[in-house]
Parts: structure tokens; sequence; C-alpha cells
């Protein structure tokens, strides 16, 4: 099943990365839309490595991996398109905006949440995946607070905002996807990890058309 829900995940992935390469790498598009194209890209490195680890007789559950790299990666061009692209258009700083800042805390907390019940509790959970683990949850704290703050931040000026909320809802379903698929890997469980890939398939499955739509709604 292993290899069946990363295959699952790797053409999504690799569809998704086609589709935004034909639409966004050219002259004068939108480097945010390109920075979520280069994630895919990560993605589907991540799971062409795993499968051919799988492939080739090795095995996820005996530790690091690096199709655990793509994941990272992923979640690094999703926070850099936020914080780098959107969020000073979005934010413009105001002090009267400071609740929704705060509140935005709300998807990173949950993560470190759901981190110490899911890894640190259980005693007999082996020490790399509570390390592993532990970057994991770090780098979707970063990605998500972007996610979350451009769902809910108030859209007073330029209308990017509520253009991309779509966009940024699957945002936060990714991340928590990805964290139960690595909690799954953790138990060695492979039914919940195949169900976690068709959803995380799904989710970036949508991604692409999602921006595309968000962009030319922002720009007609």
């Amino acid at each position: 099943m292993y290899l069946i829900a990363n295959i699952i995940v790797c053409v999504c992935a690799i569809g998704g990365f086609v589709y935004g390469g034909a639409q966004f790498f050219q002259p004068k598009k939108a480097l945010y839309a390109q920075m979520i194209t280069l994630s895919l890209g990560c993605i589907a490195f991540g799971r062409i490595f795993n499968i051919v680890r799988l492939l080739t007789g090795g095995s996820l559950t005996d530790g690091f991996s690096l199709g655990f790299l793509g994941m990272i990666g992923s979640l690094m061009f999703f926070f850099s398109a936020n914080y780098g692209t959107v969020d000073s258009i979005v934010d413009e700083g105001l002090k009267q905006y400071k609740n929704y800042r705060l509140l935005a805390l709300a998807a990173p907390f949950m993560a470190a949440v759901m981190y110490v019940g899911l890894f640190l509790i259980d005693t007999e959970m082996l020490f790399i995946y509570q390390l592993l683990g532990a970057v994991l949850t770090v780098f979707i704290m970063l990605a998500t607070y972007y996610h979350m703050k451009h769902m809910i931040f108030p859209d007073v000026d330029f209308g990017i905002g509520k253009c991309l909320r779509p966009y940024n809802l699957l945002g936060l379903l990714y991340a928590m996807s990805i964290f139960v698929e690595f909690y799954a890997l953790s138990q060695d469980n492979e039914l919940f990890t195949l169900i976690s890939c068709i959803a995380t398939g799904l989710i970036i499955s949508l991604m692409i058309p999602t921006i595309v739509r968000g962009i030319k709604k922002w720009t007609t």
C-alpha cells in the first residue's frame, strides 16, 4: 500500500507542477504562483524517491529518507510564497488588525498540540520519528500561520486576500494531511497512510486550478 499511496501523490503533484509551469512560468506572471508550482515539484521529487526506494526493496519505515525533504521543501515554498510575496499586500501592519494576527496563531498552536499528542506522549515511539516529527512540525507551523492569517485577515484595499482564501484553505489541509501521513508511517499503518495520501493527492490536485481562478478573479 505504501507504493500505491506514494504513486497517487506523485501523479497528482506532477500533474499540478506541469499545469502550473504552463500557466505561470512565463514573463510577467505572478512569482507567488510560481513558488506554489515549485512546491508541487518538491512534493513530486520526494515521492519519486520514495517510489524508487520501495521498488528497489527499501523501506519507508526504517528511519530517515530523502523523500522527507520533499515534504519540508514544499512547506518552505508555501511559507515563502505567502510571507515573501503576498503578506505585505494583505497586511499593511495597522494596529487595529492586531487581533487577526493573534488569531492566526491558532493554526501553528494546533500543529504543536498535535505533535505533542501524537509523537511525545507515545513513549514507545522511536526517537528518530519524534525528531523528524519535530522538524516537520516547525515547518508546518511556519506555513500554516500565513495560510490561516490570509484566510481570516480583512481584505480592505487590494482584494487579493479574498481571491486566494480557497487556496490558503487547501494549504492548511495539505499541512495537516502530511502530518497525519507521517504519523501513520511512524506506526507502520499502511491503510491509514493510503487514506492520508489519497487526501493529500486530492488537495494538491486542486491547488493550481484554485490559484488560476483566484488570480484571474483578482486581475479582472
